[in-house]
């Protein structure tokens, strides 16, 4: 029997951020995957603000950026011509609302910011089963070798919807499947697509997605139709999928490849509890949901990001064992709200009756013209709209103030030393910061981040505010002094005129037994 610190199950996404976040903390890891590598198919298709923005501090949005495209427009079609569309266009200097990436090219950011931490992935190695007490994780693994047992400190589950984890905790995941055949491929064309652009078509015969990947390879995703009591699973055939284009489209594409086809059906679940003791779940281990809007990689990278964090810090001592409680109050709403938000996006995109599918075009039509539902459509797509506000972990806010402990902080552009830049670029390399101007720069910081002397290093950031900050300080309700706390998941902490908000913060942590 051999003790280790910390087994991650599964290097997809979710795997493999939790893996980079423990790292980032000085946390060493064990990551395995049944698997005998990493996919080289599409899968996840975008990553959206929100990831990049929580990931940026310690991995740089540039690495993602680089390998995709930026969304450009969300669009819907119907008889050949565009019912409504949404241009999804930034700002200089701010980060994509939408990146369309292949999961693939995703993966190798990610594995390739682990091998610089010294992680690799432990592939062809399966959890078979394990026990859990009050110190310890004992699991079995099967790995090339034979089997094997060994100890960890904590095992945290990213393995997926068919997640062993899970199973072994023998936990409810109550939910419910969507009795619709679905169909997947990814395609080459024989003309070039704007690789920035998404767009569905509201056919009679069922919905259907394209998604590009690159200038000349799409993703359909097509509703086909209901499954019968005794129908088994068929994969799509090739002309089974050029028949949906020629059908549902007008478009006139004809394709010259397919790299990967297949049919699925739709699951919507969640289990009730995130943390277990010393095991705790995340990704689709945790929730599966409807493709809808492309929300399902991302709620899981950004659960990783919010577990980790908490479990390296309590690894660390700097906090007591109830602060990875947190990990459940703060996302398990969330997931809840992916899966009713993407719910009643799916079924819109079902409905077959020919006048309540006008409706739906007219509402969109009607809709996608009006800022303010743009806006929030835009919102909820990119999860900007994420908020843990009312959590255990929230410190002093300004009342009133836009930003209130619990928000994102913010990316918006700001001046510092005569050049622009994000105001994200002041988290960047740091594993927590304060960021601090006027007679707030003269008072001493606590060296930690978290409770005693055991917690993550706390940069100290001074805010130059001889430069143009005048969109981020009114945010935050503040002018001549000020302080703000943000997590190592880029989230506020706490904000005031003065650094006692930091303290006081901490000190209600202590109590988080």
């Amino acid at each position: 029997m051999v003790e280790y610190p910390i087994l991650i199950c599964g290097a997809g996404p979710v795997g493999l951020t939790a893996a980079n976040c423990l790292a980032r903390h000085g946390i060493p890891i064990r990551l395995i995957d049944a698997a005998t590598g990493p996919t080289a198919l599409s899968k996840a298709l975008v990553v959206w603000l929100r990831t990049l923005q929580v990931l940026d501090s310690q991995i740089p949005a540039s690495a993602f950026i680089e390998r995709g495209y930026p969304l450009k427009q969300v669009a819907i079609w119907g008889n050949g011509k565009c019912i409504a569309s949404m241009n999804m266009e930034d700002e200089p200097l701010d980060f994509p609302t939408g990146l369309l990436i292949p999961q693939s090219q995703t993966e190798q950011v990610l594995i390739e910011h682990a091998l610089k931490r010294g992680i690799t992935v432990d592939w062809q190695t399966k959890l078979i089963d394990f026990t859990a007490d009050e110190k310890w994780v004992t699991c079995k693994l099967e790995t090339a070798r034979g089997e094997e047992d060994h100890r960890f400190s904590r095992l945290i589950g990213c393995d997926g919807a068919h997640s062993v984890v899970r199973h072994t905790l023998n936990l409810p995941f109550p939910g419910e499947t969507v009795d619709r055949r679905w169909l997947l491929a990814d395609i080459e064309i024989d003309q070039k697509v704007d690789p920035g652009m998404m767009r569905a078509e509201a056919s009679s015969a069922g919905m259907l997605a394209l998604f590009p990947i690159g200038e000349e390879r799409l993703r359909i995703i097509a509703d086909g139709g209901h499954i019968g009591e005794h129908q088994e699973r068929m994969e799509p055939t090739d002309d089974d999928i050029q028949a949906l284009l020629d059908d549902r489209t007008a478009t006139g594409w004809k394709i010259t490849a397919v790299h990967w086809k297949s049919e699925f059906v739709i699951n919507e679940r969640q289990i009730e509890n995130y943390v277990h003791g010393r095991v705790t779940l995340a990704g689709d281990a945790a929730h599966v949901h409807s493709p809808a809007g492309g929300q399902g990689m991302n709620t899981g990278i950004q659960d990783a990001i919010n577990m980790a964090w908490k479990i390296a810090l309590v690894e660390k001592g700097g906090a007591p064992e109830g602060l990875i409680e947190t990990y459940q109050e703060e996302r398990h709403r969330v997931g809840e709200a992916v899966l009713k938000m993407t719910g009643r996006g799916i079924r819109a995109a079902m409905i077959s009756n020919p006048l309540v599918r006008h409706l739906r075009d007219m509402i969109m039509h009607i809709g996608f013209s009006i800022p303010a539902v743009r806006q929030k459509l835009t919102e909820f797509l990119s999860e900007e709209n994420i908020s843990t506000r009312g959590s255990l972990l929230c410190g002093p806010g300004i009342h009133g103030a836009a930003i209130q402990p619990g928000d994102a902080f913010p990316h918006l552009c700001i001046e510092q030393q005569g050049k622009q830049m994000r105001a994200t670029d002041l988290l960047r390399g740091n594993e927590a910061t304060a960021i601090v101007w006027g007679s707030a720069t003269e008072a001493t910081l606590p060296k930690y981040f978290g409770v005693g002397n055991g917690g993550f290093p706390l940069a100290r950031k001074i805010l130059d505010t001889s430069g143009d900050v005048t969109r981020l300080l009114e945010r935050f309700g503040l002018k001549e002094d000020g302080c703000i706390l943000v997590r190592p998941d880029a989230v506020v902490a706490a904000v005031g005129e003065d650094s006692t908000v930091i303290q006081a913060t901490f000190r209600c942590w202590q109590d988080l037994q």
